[in-house]
């Protein structure tokens, strides 16, 4: 392509481009005008602001405000402060709830009385435990032999017994043996038995 088609090929774009620009401003349609129902000087009733050419309703200042105020509840600035209902429910149940103090201690009940067999048994101990003082009583203080038999000599306080197997003693202790280094002794309520052994303060020999 020489360099005057080029300049040739620039003018055409120009001119198609002239051509649209032309069209479209001439193919504008032009604004309708209506004419204007209100004229200076009158009064323009609420039928016609509401309209009919499909313009919004014109609110009136006071109107609103008498619908704002209308939907906010009204605060009695003299009322006496309180909790709320809920709040008050809440302290009222954890008041409710809150565990008693305990009563007193059940008095302590008086243990049953003792069987028969337990007071026989507690007799036992009782009397065995006498027994046991009764004859603790007596001291072997020393022995000798006469005629073949053996004699012992206890005492008892200030009291000297000369006694022989098969004695008794205050009705109650019987001799059961005598030897050299003992005397036996029987509790006969009891049938208890003890052994005085010979003190050696002497040869234990009369």
């Amino acid at each position: 392509m020489t360099h005057r088609s080029k300049w040739l090929v620039l003018i055409l774009l120009l001119l198609v481009w002239g051509v649209l620009l032309v069209q479209r401003f001439v193919n504008v349609p032009e604004p309708q005008r209506v004419a204007l129902k209100f004229t200076s000087g009158q009064t323009l009733s609420r039928e016609a602001a509401r309209g009919t050419g499909g313009l919004p309703a014109l609110i009136q200042p006071d109107e609103a405000s008498a619908q704002q105020i209308a939907f906010k509840k009204p605060k009695n600035i003299f009322a006496p402060l309180s909790l709320p209902e809920k709040k008050l429910k809440k302290k009222r149940t954890r008041i409710a709830k809150e565990p008693k103090p305990p009563g007193p201690p059940p008095e302590p009940t008086a243990p049953p009385p003792p069987t028969p067999e337990e007071l026989a048994r507690v007799q036992r101990e009782l009397a065995a435990k006498q027994a046991r003082q009764q004859m603790g009583q007596y001291r072997f203080l020393g022995y000798l032999t006469r005629g073949g038999e053996q004699q012992a000599f206890l005492g008892k306080g200030r009291k000297i017994y000369i006694v022989r197997a098969g004695e008794t003693l205050d009705g109650l202790i019987q001799i059961q043996a005598v030897d050299a280094s003992s005397v036996k002794l029987k509790h006969q309520p009891t049938n208890l038995e003890t052994t005085l052994l010979l003190k050696k303060e002497g040869n234990g020999i009369f």
